[in-house]
């Protein structure tokens, strides 16, 4: 009796509050409180600090395996939405932003972020390195509520909202080669450069690459050859995208590859070979599934947040963390900002250098590594950090897309006098 209490409290409490943000996502967003950040709020207020209406012990799985679960799927319906949400022809138009802020630009992230929580907290390098790989992807879940929905389509151009999605697709799924490293360096040093170069780069990472590629334009031809033959209803295509993206996450992971990973490329090359309307026409069908699918982590995440572990760290960690999350999209952006001119302009790159947030990613690797390693530190900072970007991204979201849009006239008058 006990267990279908507990079941039907959950589906109560959750599905209230999806309903409850849903029936206002348009005003919410409008005075910048997005979905994560009332989740997150929500599963605080429900947790053991507040209401102790839940608990993460109610589920009777461990906590670390079901975030680490609950993440990965999240991620997969991020990942697929990230995907089909860019426009055929878009990795080909643009290909410098991707390999500048991709090659360069996750490497100078990991490297600021690192070196302010070593110097910072005063922890071990690897520990710190770690911590940095885990804060240095930006999050396609925490970054959907910037670049979709009217309020960003009305107020943020469509190329700054495309690069800031395919940033946060191509990033995600990278991050595990940043995090794979240090975390091998502190479980096995004598083998861990060999693993990392064989096992990790090779197959888990290039692997994925492939088997993304392959499958994407596999399924790519079947949709496209059943909609010909009037083999599948017209309405079918998010009956297909969902499981589709759920298939390429666990048959990824059973070959031994980058799951995440495969997903982003299966998707991505998936939409780029069906037909066009399909992904326009869809679209807002597609978020709204998403966000069936994503918000609910963070509620989670709420009812699970170590805030005792945080009581103990003090105000400075506090202030360590939130500088590491934000300064290494700061510095990153703007070093690189001169090969990246022709791209966007200074109130562009501005809003790009602010939205990196952290979230769902974060939560996969720091619960993947404190798995690996055994170190609880991992999960309290990681956290601590996750909470920072989802109350500072999703506060400034509403101010700094108006700030933008005015700011449009302006920068594009200066383009023309200095042309």
């Amino acid at each position: 009796m006990g267990n279908h209490v507990e079941i039907n409290l959950v589906l109560t409490l959750f599905a209230g509050a999806l309903l409850t943000f849903a029936a206002f996502s348009t005003l919410l967003q409008r005075i910048s409180l997005p979905g994560p950040l009332l989740c997150l709020a929500f599963g605080v207020l429900i947790g053991p600090y507040a209401l102790d209406l839940l608990r993460m012990e109610d589920f009777q799985v461990s906590t670390g395996t079901l975030l680490e679960q609950a993440a990965r799927i999240t991620l997969a319906m991020g990942l697929a939405g990230v995907a089909l949400r860019l426009p055929h022809g878009y990795w080909r138009a643009n290909m410098r932003w991707i390999a500048v802020i991709i090659g360069l630009g996750m490497a100078l992230m990991l490297v600021v972020a690192t070196g302010v929580l070593w110097w910072g907290l005063g922890i071990s390098f690897l520990l710190a390195l770690v911590l940095g790989a885990i804060v240095t992807p930006t999050d396609p879940v925490v970054t959907t509520p910037i670049v979709t929905g009217s309020l960003a389509e009305e107020k943020v151009p469509e190329r700054v909202r495309h690069n800031l999605s395919a940033e946060s697709g191509i990033n995600d799924g990278l991050g595990y080669l940043f995090v794979m490293l240090p975390m091998l360096l502190m479980t096995t040093p004598d083998q861990a450069w060999q693993e990392f170069l064989t096992t990790v780069l090779l197959w888990e990472v290039l692997g994925a690459v492939l088997v993304g590629a392959l499958a994407g334009f596999v399924f790519g031809k079947v949709f496209v050859l059943v909609q010909e033959h009037d083999l599948m209803e017209e309405s079918s295509y998010l009956a297909f995208i969902v499981p589709l993206a759920l298939l390429l996450l666990g048959a990824g992971k059973l070959l031994g590859t980058d799951g995440l990973l495969v997903v982003f490329i299966g998707v991505a090359v998936f939409g780029q070979v069906i037909p066009q309307r399909e992904e326009s026409e869809e679209d807002k069908v597609q978020d709204a599934i998403a966000r069936l699918f994503l918000l609910p982590a963070f509620v989670l995440l709420g009812i699970a947040l170590p805030i005792s572990d945080w009581a103990g760290l003090g105000g400075a960690a506090l202030a360590v963390v939130a500088t590491a999350v934000l300064l290494r999209r700061l510095v990153t952006l703007w070093t690189l900002r001169p090969l990246l001119k022709g791209v966007h302009d200074r109130s562009e790159t501005f809003f790009l250098s602010w939205f990196g947030p952290i979230g769902i990613s974060a939560l996969f690797y720091a619960t993947l590594a404190e798995r690996h390693t055994g170190n609880h530190e991992i999960f309290v900072l990681a956290t601590l950090a996750i909470t920072c970007s989802v109350l500072l991204h999703g506060l400034t979201a509403a101010p700094l897309s108006a700030w933008l849009k005015k700011r449009e006239p302006q920068d594009k008058q200066q383009e023309e006098v200095s042309a």
